[in-house]
């Protein structure tokens, strides 16, 4: 074989004579064995690096401290280069096999992918060189700031005062550790507790901390003890590897060492638990214990003292129920016969009380009245005899596709908190409601029930986030009361959180339709000979296990599966080819795998509708969706590369309706915003370590402002650097012109990111301001982390005649680790729906844009601040005062 300088700079018939483009960079194909084994060599040192690093740093995280931002920031990098630098490992070896098999006398194509492949080599290893030599901080962390308590949201409450005053005097006295608070489901267990977590907000109590934890059915010691981890700050992905010895030891130092003054809050307990074993040190220190149950047993379990949460009194019943209906005086005397129907049990007479507000008249409601006669009375201790009572909603639901997804709601586990639009698909996937006219309508009609639900009772709103809904866990019974009967040869197997190790026996397979496995420790799912020729499942949740493989058996019998979920199951690198076999799969969500490739058999789901790739990150190609022409929605966010083929792979889905991506290149950028069709549908745009140079806030917003549908923008390490002129044209990203200068900036404001509702913005070091946020109007949410040359968020210069107030819809601001920010707007704002405001580590801000008329509800705000940050700071006339209660400093220990 002759050498490769002979072979570039030969003119002799048949080797093209490339030497005029090559000639100054041999070095990147002849060395390029070299310079891959030297690659290999310095990832492994940087990740020697990083884990000893992280090591120390964890070492410090038990004793209650936590890592610096400048660590996290360094640990992120290592993370992308380590990902990348694998691809480009694999793309060499391609490379190599085929220079070894064709030589350099082949085809021209082989000596510039060897060429191309050689520089990026050089360039991954000088990045890898960079931050094995980064000096990364010695002073690896500093003293956890830790919020005492976290206040929790409830609903309204009716005759608890009583009970509250009595339970806090009772549990504030000296001789009270552990106090049980035991009763029925439905009587208020939980709100009461809620309520007196909440007023270690109100009470100067001398407490280090508050922990609340929310205890499933089947009790799970590892879940408990990574809540309680969460809260002391010791939850990350080195936590999640820990033995449950490990994390009890944790847990016992922190609480016994640096937060020996604790409150621990447990809500729903079935069986006793041993404190021991969670790590909670019961020895010495002030500390006290408090727990909900149904069980009078339980109690005398745990020990301490405890008391029994009684129902409420009957004149509090009729009062909850008439202002629940909003019926007073004309129907008094069927509002008092109903209400001692629902036995004093708040829950029940919420669900009774929504279902009467949609009835006017007297015949309706001695309708409802006759058929909670028709219903068993509550036993005492018996919770299932009053499903009859709750069930009353359930009958008078109007339309069975309503009734239907009332009982999809029973798949998910117990106190689960479901995003509206992604119930919404997970209906639209099943079929229960019909996208034949338009996803549009569609989606209006999946808000519409679940509007309908929430106000029959049957599912809550999760005051935390106004975008998610929840079923109360005698609400999920009842539901489950019904859809686990055999009904037309039809039923659910849901066993959710249940600590599963395999898949369940089922006695009749062919009578399940829809199954729930999630949060399981489930491996895979063998080849099992006992499952039928032909199982009728429709719909398999199975996100949040510990599957690895799935067997060729399981999917060749599965082939009515509609709606498969796979989420959430990290050690799944692959998926068997027989996957072809689900020949009726509309819905399919992969996101949080490990899968590489998408077996060949993927090309044969035809119907699939949905299909959810997002946190794939070592997917390496999707090529083979480019025949699913039924599919409407695409999730590829967080994800892998996105690059030409896969755009063209994209282009061809000619029913694509939404699609989240992730971008990592300007090239690639460029090239899906020149798209006449993906931009239009983009709702997330995730962009990931990008370089760029010469752009202004103007043109930024004038590039992705006109992405209609996008909704969700991230910004990871990307170094964006605005030109000396400020707000000129786009001169890097030239891939759309700015939109037509509308007659005043009113109307433009209207035109550019109509849909935005959250935005990212983590370590991008360019950055400093986010002016072009004023053209937001519908913004919710905004997080801002380590963009180290941030001064202001609105520049009151670049943002000029705007004549548009920003964050007019804007609930959530969080910012941290600014250490440049200076201003959040040049003057004071209207911030009309703003619940939570969190400031960490932004020394230099001394200001914000809040004065006495600002928000309107400040008894919803909580704002979030360091303590001593509040030494210093500025405020408008009045503002100090009216803000003071919605003030929340983090205690350093």
């Amino acid at each position: 074989m002759p050498d490769i300088f002979s072979v570039l700079t030969s003119t002799a018939p048949g080797i093209p004579p490339v030497w005029s483009f090559l000639s100054g960079h041999v070095d990147y194909i002849s060395n390029l064995d070299d310079n891959l084994d030297e690659l290999r060599s310095a990832l492994e040192d940087l990740k020697a690096r990083r884990d000893d690093l992280i090591r120390k740093v964890v070492a410090e995280e038990i004793k209650g401290q936590r890592r610096l931002a400048e660590v996290e920031r360094w640990r992120s990098k290592v993370q992308t280069v380590e990902t990348n630098t694998n691809l480009l490992i694999c793309e060499a070896s391609v490379v190599q096999l085929r220079l070894s098999t064709y030589g350099y006398c082949s085809f021209t194509i082989t000596i510039f992918s060897a060429y191309l492949c050689g520089k990026k080599i050089l360039k991954m290893l000088s990045e890898v060189q960079k931050l094995i030599s980064a000096k990364v901080s010695e002073v690896m962390t500093r003293q956890a700031t830790l919020l005492v308590v976290v206040e929790e949201p409830y609903q309204q409450t009716f005759g608890l005062e009583s009970k509250l005053l009595s339970t806090w005097s009772l549990l504030m006295e000296d001789g009270t550790r552990m106090l049980g608070l035991y009763g029925m489901g439905g009587v208020g267990k939980t709100t009461l507790l809620t309520l007196i977590c909440n007023k270690f907000l109100e009470v100067k109590i001398d407490f280090d901390v508050v922990i609340w934890v929310k205890v499933s059915k089947d009790v799970d010691i590892g879940k408990i003890q990574d809540e309680i981890g969460e809260r002391l700050g010791l939850y990350d992905e080195n936590w999640c590897k820990k033995t449950q010895r490990e994390k009890k030891c944790g847990i016992h130092r922190v609480l016994k060492n640096t937060k020996p003054r604790f409150v621990l809050l447990l809500d729903d307990l079935w069986e006793e638990v041993s404190l021991n074993t969670i790590g909670i040190p019961v020895k010495g220190g002030k500390y006290k214990i408090v727990f909900t149950t149904r069980l009078n047993s339980v109690c005398r379990g745990m020990r301490g003292v405890y008391r029994e949460v009684e129902r409420l009194a009957d004149k509090d019943a009729l009062d909850m129920l008439t202002q629940i209906s909003g019926r007073g005086g004309e129907m008094l005397d069927l509002a008092e016969r109903i209400a001692k129907k629902c036995h004093g049990l708040p829950l029940a007479i919420e669900v009774i009380g929504k279902c009467l507000s949609s009835r006017t008249t007297e015949h309706e409601w001695r309708d409802v009245l006759d058929t909670l006669a028709s219903s068993p009375d509550v036993l005492e201790g018996m919770e299932e005899e009053m499903f009859g009572v709750l069930k009353v909603s359930y009958d008078y639901l109007a339309k069975e596709d309503a009734k239907l997804c009332f009982q999809y709601c029973a798949l998910f586990p117990m106190g689960y908190t479901i995003k509206q639009d992604e119930l919404v698909e997970y209906w639209i996937g099943e079929g229960i409601i019909d996208v034949t006219r338009g996803r549009d309508r569609a989606k209006s009609r999946g808000v519409e029930i679940i509007s309908t639900l929430v106000g029959a009772g049957l599912l809550l709103k999760d005051e935390a986030s106004k975008q998610k809904v929840y079923m109360h866990n005698m609400i999920r019974e009842m539901a489950l009361c019904i859809v686990s009967e055999i009904r037309d040869g039809k039923m659910y197997l849901v066993k959710t959180d249940a600590g599963l190790s395999q898949m369940p026996d089922v006695p009749d397979w062919t009578a399940v339709t829809k199954m729930s496995l999630v949060n399981n420790e489930i491996p895979g799912i063998p080849d099992d000979p006992e499952f039928p020729e032909q199982a009728p499942l429709i719909t398999l949740f199975l996100q949040n296990n510990r599957l690895v493989e799935i067997g060729c058996k399981f999917f060749a019998v599965m082939s009515t599966l509609v709606v498969l979920d796979l989420s959430s199951n990290p050690d799944i690198t692959k998926l068997p080819d027989e996957i072809s076999e689900l020949v009726s799969l509309r819905y399919l969500k992969l996101l949080g795998t490990r899968i590489k490739d998408l077996p060949e058999g993927f090309k044969k789901l035809l119907k699939l509708i949905h299909l959810d790739l997002e946190s794939t990150s070592s997917l390496r190609s999707i090529s083979l969706i480019s025949g699913l022409q039924k599919l409407q929605v695409l999730r590829f966010y967080a994800s892998a590369v996105l690059d030409g083929s896969l755009l063209k792979n994209l282009e061809s889905l000619k029913g694509l309706q939404l699609l989240t991506i992730t971008v990592r290149e300007v090239d690639v950028l460029k090239a899906f915003l020149g798209s006449k069709r993906l931009p239009k549908c983009t709702q997330g745009l995730y962009l990931d370590g990008l370089e760029v140079s010469g752009v202004s806030g103007k043109s930024f917003a004038a590039t992705f402002g006109e992405l209609g549908s996008l909704s969700k923008l991230k910004m990871t390490d990307c170094d964006i650097k605005e030109s000396e002129t400020e707000w000129e044209e786009n001169r890097s990203l030239q891939c759309l012109s700015p939109p037509p200068s509308p007659s005043n900036q009113r109307s433009q404001s209207k035109i550019w990111f109509e849909n935005l509702s959250a935005v990212v913005i983590y370590s991008c070091v360019g950055l400093t301001d986010l002016t072009w946020l004023v053209y937001a109007a519908n913004l919710q949410s905004l997080s801002v982390k380590i963009s180290p040359k941030m001064k202001e968020v609105i520049n009151e210069e670049k943002a000029g005649n705007v004549e548009v107030d920003p964050f007019q819809k804007l609930q959530v601001l969080d910012l941290g680790y600014l250490d440049e920010l200076e201003s959040i707007y040049w003057t004071s704002l209207s911030f009309p729906r703003l619940e939570k405001v969190s400031i960490t580590e932004c020394p230099k801000l001394r200001k914000l844009p809040l004065n006495s008329t600002s928000v309107d509800g400040v008894d919803d705000l909580r704002i979030e601040v360091d303590e001593g940050w509040l030494v210093g700071v500025e405020w408008e006339s009045g503002a100090e005062e009216r803000f003071r209660l919605a003030i929340h400093t983090a205690s350093v220990s």
